[in-house]
């Protein structure tokens, strides 16, 4: 009856456990939706770099709950990152006011769910981050290393009339919005051995939903 009671309690903490939902933000060094010269232009010589964000609104992952935490990375491929098979590294930022077993469980569940996305985390670094998403707009800041601006992308105004979508999200999206990237900068830090800045305004990225179990 004992053994017959733990099981059930077991299975009900399993049940109840709930996937991990928040927001997302996602900015790339070339176009997820253009025409086809410049998905070809860029093919070769962009795209290696990738700049990814979560903000997590609930969930749990080694009975830590990580409702709050907020997560970033920032890859660099040997090339077009849009490849899957595409050699990469990364560095990971949490934000550094959460608690320490929150940042622990969240890197830990960041790297569980996109070890290939990922590929190989050359840092992780605390840093204060900040998150913001709405219906119109989206941005990222990680300390003074890192900042991305986003606003819906206006497909009338932004791309030519027969452009079309040319990548999805690196991640499945609960919803999805195209985003025009006003700017990106990266200062850079020991890992990557890199930095740049972008603002000439293109739709290079998405930002929306996720919900992973």
């Amino acid at each position: 009856m004992q053994y017959l009671v733990v099981v059930t309690m077991l299975l009900a903490r399993v049940g109840s456990s709930g996937p991990v939902t928040g927001q997302y933000l996602e900015d790339r060094s070339n176009r997820v939706y253009g025409c086809p010269c410049e998905w070809s232009s860029e093919y070769v010589s962009y795209g290696r770099e990738a700049v990814l964000a979560w903000k997590i609104a609930s969930g749990e992952y080694e009975d830590e709950n990580l409702a709050g935490l907020r997560l970033a990375a920032v890859l660099a491929g040997e090339m077009t990152l849009s490849v899957s098979t595409s050699p990469r590294r990364s560095t990971l930022f949490v934000d550094a006011n959460a608690p320490l077993a929150q940042r622990r469980a969240g890197v830990a569940w960041l790297r569980s769910q996109y070890n290939e996305i990922l590929g190989h985390v050359v840092g992780v670094h605390e840093a204060p981050i900040e998150f913001k998403l709405d219906t119109d707009s989206a941005s990222l800041r990680v300390g003074d290393v890192l900042e991305v601006r986003m606003r819906r992308a206006n497909l009338l105004e932004d791309t030519p009339s027969w452009a079309s979508l040319l990548y999805d999200p690196f991640i499945e999206l609960r919803s999805a919005t195209l985003g025009t990237t006003l700017n990106n900068e990266y200062n850079g830090e020991p890992d990557l051995l890199m930095r740049w800045t972008r603002h000439d305004a293109a739709i290079t990225g998405y930002y929306g939903t996720f919900s992973i179990r």
